[in-house]
């Protein structure tokens, strides 16, 4: 590849030697003690293609991000793949991208998990779309069974959501290499959103990407990814031949946005993919093996195992407090921390509750929410990552015991 490692090694300049003497690899291992919410999951490969990239001179989306596609999507078994700028912008890109063509209609309803980020709900209302917030399964935190409308199927965590609807869409941004049997997460609803923000199973800094199998879909995404226009369409020629009239550079049709990636984002993804097995199965491993270590504590809280017929791929480790706990989230949160456990809140809890969820525009909840209430006020997560073996599980086996034995 022009202006990559292997071109400036040809030329004498070892980038991967350089950043291999200036990186401090430690940060891709967790401190003694510590179990921190992510640890570093790059290396040397991925800062010198950046430093290649900077050398080159070109960074806004181009051949980098154009490889990174096409990699991503042979990983999730899809045929197409649009890079953007986060995740939230995937989520956005791919709403609007069915707006535009009309498999959607503004005012349509969608179905969206009550337990989920923010702006999983904000995107679909942003699209022009009614969101409405449904309560999630005790045993996964995630959508499951069956729906008469649009779903977003939320992969929580790492847990892939299953579900059936007139059409699904899926928000994999938390559960790269997760699976429901052999089907990859992204490959498996119409269209999915993927994010590589820092802390998640692969990271390009941010970013985020849609995945699908629909070269209408996908031409759409590109032009709503990028002002509207038509140059990374794979219909270029053709709409450039239905508008003769306008010069061709300058082309657009349909609505759109600004939410490119850069190279330096393609450059790191390049790298990052290869990765991706090794990263989920030890996330995988270490879900399994820490379920059945903090059961075993017979403590006032709940863990969430695989569910049969899919492959968790640990974005994060959550438990539920039990309604009857004598400690509650912030005190049991605060005693983890001083022992060197970094907790977070899941997700946006109930996202019913959240006070921005009064003023999203045609919003509104379906039915009682007891699971998400639960979530809300006792739920918690702390950090999963591939760098993490017995000495994390450890660490936070014996912070929880002695949690509740203060």
């Amino acid at each position: 590849m022009k202006g990559g490692v292997q071109d400036f090694a040809a030329r004498g300049l070892d980038l991967r030697a350089l950043a291999e003497q200036w990186m401090d690899l430690s940060e891709m291992v967790p401190g003694p003690g510590t179990l921190p919410l992510a640890v570093q999951p790059y290396g040397p490969e991925e800062v010198a293609e950046a430093i290649a990239t900077l050398l080159d001179g070109r960074l806004t989306m181009g051949p980098k991000v154009a490889t990174f596609e096409r990699l991503w999507a042979a990983e999730v078994g899809a045929e197409h793949c649009v890079m953007v700028n986060s995740g939230s912008s995937a989520l956005l890109v791919m709403l609007n991208a069915l707006v535009a063509l009309g498999r959607l209609r503004p005012g349509d309803e969608v179905i969206v998990p009550a337990v989920t980020w923010s702006t999983s709900l904000f995107s679909v209302a942003q699209a022009g779309l009614r969101p409405v917030l449904v309560d999630v399964h005790p045993d996964s935190l995630c959508l499951e069974g069956s729906f008469d409308r649009p779903v977003l199927a939320v992969h929580l965590l790492g847990q892939p959501a299953r579900v059936q609807a007139p059409l699904v869409l899926e928000d994999a941004c938390g559960a790269h290499g997760a699976r429901i049997g052999e089907q990859p997460v992204g490959s498996i609803g119409s269209a999915a959103a993927f994010s590589f923000f820092f802390s998640h199973h692969l990271t390009t800094g941010e970013g985020g990407a849609i995945t699908c199998s629909d070269a209408e879909l996908a031409d759409a995404c590109r032009s709503v990814r990028a002002h509207g226009w038509t140059r990374e369409r794979s219909d270029r020629a053709a709409q450039e031949a239905s508008h003769a009239e306008i010069d061709p550079r300058f082309l657009f049709v349909t609505s759109g946005f600004n939410l490119r990636p850069t190279e330096l984002a393609g450059a790191f993804g390049i790298h990052q993919v290869p990765r991706l097995r090794a990263f989920v199965q030890q996330r995988n491993d270490n879900h399994l093996d820490w379920c059945a270590a903090v059961a075993d504590l017979g403590l006032p809280l709940r863990v969430f195992p695989q569910r049969p017929g899919t492959t968790h791929s640990g974005f994060a480790f959550p438990m539920l407090l039990d309604a009857d706990s004598p400690l509650d989230r912030a005190e049991l949160c605060r005693r983890l921390e001083a022992r060197g456990v970094q907790t977070r809140p899941i997700s946006g809890s109930n996202l019913a509750r959240q006070p921005a969820f009064a003023a999203v525009p045609g919003a509104r909840v379906e039915g009682p929410l007891p699971v998400a209430d639960a979530v809300h006020t006792r739920g918690l997560f702390v950090g999963q990552s591939h760098a993490f073996g017995p000495a994390q599980r450890d660490l936070l086996v014996d912070a929880l015991r002695s949690a509740f034995l203060c």
